[in-house]
């Protein structure tokens, strides 16, 4: 993953990221407020050895302070001065329950020894500090020749006013951080274990082919397929354009061209790209003929408005001539139609005929563009086989979570295999940015003041007191 897919990640999960790195403050602060107040009291010590009557003395005895208080730091927390230490004091537990709360420090190169005690009681804390700073003292007296070296008291311990633990700021800071990188390990983890396409992105990963269109989610397809003619000014109809636009592109040799238009699963929208595709190519002059090829689930008819029992199940089988089987579609007499006809029980085995092979050719002789809706990929071999006799094959790819990115894989494959040429990808059901240039309305300005002219008209008026004139 580059940088770009980190940041988008981040943009699409902040609300999550969000979410975890507050439950970890909250948490945090939670745990704190359940912790024991607990009090830190110090007492310092110093060592000193008997001076020389020389600079080199002096030196020589300075040096052997600093060796020997590496050795009392030590001895500060051994079980014989914690022992004494809960002696005096009479506490329970004896040394093993000083182990934790007693430490002992040296500054770097000082002869000073630092006891520190912890205690849930700030005077237990000091006189645990001052303790132990007399019960080392006598140890070292014990095992040392004090002629050479002394121990004393510097700076007694004293009953601390605040505790020195929980620190909230700090736990909570804390829990920030670990919240925060936790978050975006899920996040990423999420991102990385997803297997559905969700971004145009997961898909120019697979496709070896590029991007020609892209459309995002719009709820008014399921009422009106035909967009380019219900609004033909929408940001969908001008994405239309633009496919055509860019499939004009894909005619490397010139001449006429035919284009498979299919998907890897049902339900991502190929056969409604098809149907608008050739009405945008019909619409520029271009002579065309839309195929419904997918013999299983036929939707070109039903979508067109024609008759869809006599077509290229007909015409394949020799019961019905091309002539009359072709319908004709719309004002501008360029596009025309051949339906699927009547149900075949071997569509596999009609579409990889010779036969449909010698139609195609014929289809390409009579017309500019030949669009030819197919199944989907992957639960027939239908598509691939066609996409291996015409010009090349349209994949349409939902964006939306339905499409798993192995279903993807496994289509391209599959036109790889058969060596058919993948002219590009259209994106479908892309997520709206906000931003993007659908958002922005490129209707004709006397359409758009037409339509708020026609809508004050239809506007009821009402007078004062609520009643309509």
């Amino acid at each position: 993953m580059e940088l770009h897919n980190y940041l988008q990640v981040i943009r699409k999960r902040w609300i999550s990221i969000l979410l975890v790195t507050a439950a970890a403050a909250v948490a945090a602060f939670g745990l704190t407020l359940t912790q024991k107040p607990m009090y830190e009291a110090q007492s310092q010590l110093f060592v000193s050895v008997k001076g020389g009557s020389t600079a080199t003395d002096v030196t020589q005895g300075n040096m052997f302070a600093q060796n020997r208080v590496t050795s009392y730091v030590s001895l500060a927390t051994s079980s014989r001065v914690l022992q004494a230490v809960a002696d005096e004091l009479e506490l329970k537990g004896g040394a093993a329950q000083l182990a934790g709360k007693v430490s002992a420090s040296a500054p770097p190169q000082t002869v000073l020894i630092d006891i520190t005690a912890v205690d849930s009681s700030p005077g237990q804390a000091a006189q645990i500090a001052n303790s132990a700073a007399e019960e080392l003292i006598k140890g070292v007296a014990a095992v040392e020749d004090v002629s050479l070296v002394k121990l004393s008291v510097f700076e007694e311990a004293q009953p601390p006013v605040g505790s020195s633990s929980p620190k909230p700021i700090t736990n909570v800071t804390l829990g920030l951080i670990v919240g925060f990188v936790l978050a975006l390990g899920i996040a990423f983890l999420r991102e990385v274990l997803n297997t559905r396409l969700r971004n145009q992105e997961d898909v120019e990963r697979i496709a070896p082919a590029g991007v020609l269109g892209t459309f995002a989610i719009d709820p008014s397809v399921g009422k009106a397929a035909i967009i380019t003619q219900s609004d033909p000014y929408s940001p969908r109809a001008e994405g239309f354009r633009q496919l055509r636009t860019h499939l004009s592109f894909t005619n490397l040799g010139g001449g006429s061209q035919s284009v498979v238009v299919s998907s890897s699963i049902p339900g991502e929208g190929k056969t409604s790209t098809a149907v608008n595709l050739a009405i945008m190519l019909a619409e520029s002059g271009t002579r065309v003929l839309l195929v419904d090829a997918d013999l299983r689930r036929p939707r070109v008819a039903k979508y067109l408005g024609v008759e869809g029992s006599v077509g290229l199940t007909g015409v394949l089988t020799g019961s019905v001539a091309l002539e009359d089987a072709i319908q004709a579609w719309g004002s501008s007499g360029q596009l025309h139609v051949l339906a699927s006809g009547g149900s075949a029980p071997n569509p596999s085995e009609l579409l990889g005929s010779d036969t449909m092979d010698k139609l195609l050719s014929r289809l390409e002789s009579e017309y500019e563009v030949v669009i030819i809706d197919a199944p989907p990929l992957l639960p027939v071999t239908d598509p691939a086989l066609l996409a291996a006799h015409a010009s090349g094959i349209l994949l349409v790819v939902s964006v939306d979570g339905r499409t798993r990115k192995a279903d993807l894989v496994k289509a391209v494959g599959n036109i790889e295999a058969v060596r058919a040429r993948l002219l590009g990808v259209v994106i479908n059901r892309a997520p709206a940015v906000k931003g993007d240039h659908n958002y922005y309305d490129y209707r004709p300005e006397h359409d758009t003041r037409k339509k708020r002219s026609l809508e004050a008209i239809e506007r009821p008026k009402v007078r004062h007191g609520g009643r309509r004139w």
